[in-house]
């Protein structure tokens, strides 16, 4: 087999593993973030049409009293698509912040949140988050 054939075929398969991987995304989830700076972003899950995200027990090394906290589209090989941001400022208090995306469009896709600001900086603060919830039924109110 020619050198071209075999990393086209490698190439291929590798593209196929990731696809198969990336579609099986927990959709639903929990964690947390420690020390993370702008520009932090979440593992990947599943989506359609809905994502709630949730952020309890927000502290900084600062005297941040928010985040900004947007949803992004992974598209393998191509630039990222970008969905609205959501300003979070309840979880600061211990408490929690929600934010809900429901314009995601139709169609399974691999979806990540990213940290954009701390503080309304895009440098400077970093920002750890007691509990990290997903959730992508819109049935649970």
């Amino acid at each position: 087999m020619k050198f071209s054939a075999r990393l086209a075929t490698t190439a291929g398969t590798a593209a196929v593993i990731t696809l198969v991987f990336a579609t099986s995304a927990e959709a639903n989830w929990s964690s947390s973030i420690t020390a993370a700076s702008v520009g932090f972003e979440s593992r990947r899950w599943s989506d359609e049409l809905y994502s709630q995200i949730q952020f309890t027990d927000c502290r900084t090394d600062g005297v941040a009293k928010n985040t900004d906290v947007q949803m992004w589209r992974d598209i393998p090989f191509q630039p990222d698509d970008s969905y609205d941001t959501k300003t979070f400022t309840a979880c600061f208090g211990g408490g929690t912040s929600n934010g809900e995306w429901t314009d995601l469009g139709s169609g399974m896709k691999n979806v990540y949140f990213q940290i954009r600001k701390i503080a309304s900086m895009t440098v400077g603060p970093q920002l750890s988050v007691r509990v990290v919830s997903v959730d992508t039924t819109k049935a649970d109110g």
